[in-house]
């Protein structure tokens, strides 16, 4: 039997993914039904249990897909001359999730399904605090590099500051997701003048 390459599984991972995030848009996590996942990636239903024993696994890995690419702007906003100012950086990330994002609102669901799932409430903890970590080191480095704020001074700041930050992100997700497109112009403005109003 030909051995099956990291390669393949990697396509038939990203394959089922895509038909999950179609039917997870279309119908939500809990209309949506592995049937109609299976149907949507044209595979068996052997095929796709293969690589995801339940639907719940299946909406996790989604999940950190529509996230994780996101993070990538942090990474550019410190990668230059000079660490990028705070209003843009998290200005840019909401328009990564509501413009260029067709299926943010797969973490809405994500975060409903978290009140009494404890699977789902587990991973939303670890993917919440994995990201206070990397935007307090984005912040500090702000600090530090543009502020002049010594190294201490900066991470006790930055650390206060974030949670609430990203809560202003979420509370973006979940305005745009629940209310549509005048609510996201409207949030996004809104946000970037509390961001450039705050002395960082």
């Amino acid at each position: 039997m030909p051995k099956v390459t990291e390669e393949h599984k990697a396509a038939m991972r990203t394959r089922i993914q895509d038909a999950a995030l179609t039917c997870f848009a279309r119908k939500g996590f809990a209309g949506a039904s592995m049937a109609d996942i299976v149907k949507e990636a044209g595979l068996s239903a052997g095929a796709v249990y293969v690589y995801y024993a339940s639907k719940a696994d299946l909406m996790i890995d989604v999940a950190r897909r529509v996230m994780g690419p996101r993070m990538a702007v942090l990474d550019a906003a410190t990668s230059g001359g000079e660490v990028t100012a705070p209003a843009e950086v998290f200005v840019e990330i909401i328009d990564s999730l509501l413009i260029d994002n067709p299926f943010s609102p797969v973490m809405v669901q994500v975060w409903g399904e978290s009140s009494y799932d404890m699977e789902f409430a587990n991973f939303a903890r670890g993917t919440f605090e994995t990201l206070i970590a990397e935007f307090t080191d984005y912040l500090a480095l702000y600090l530090q590099d543009q502020r002049g704020v010594d190294a201490e001074t900066a991470r006790a700041r930055a650390a206060v500051l974030v949670p609430g930050l990203l809560a202003m992100i979420q509370g973006a997700v979940v305005q745009s997701t629940v209310f549509g497109e005048p609510s996201r112009v409207r949030v996004r403005a809104g946000i970037e003048a509390v961001l450039s109003s705050i002395e960082f």
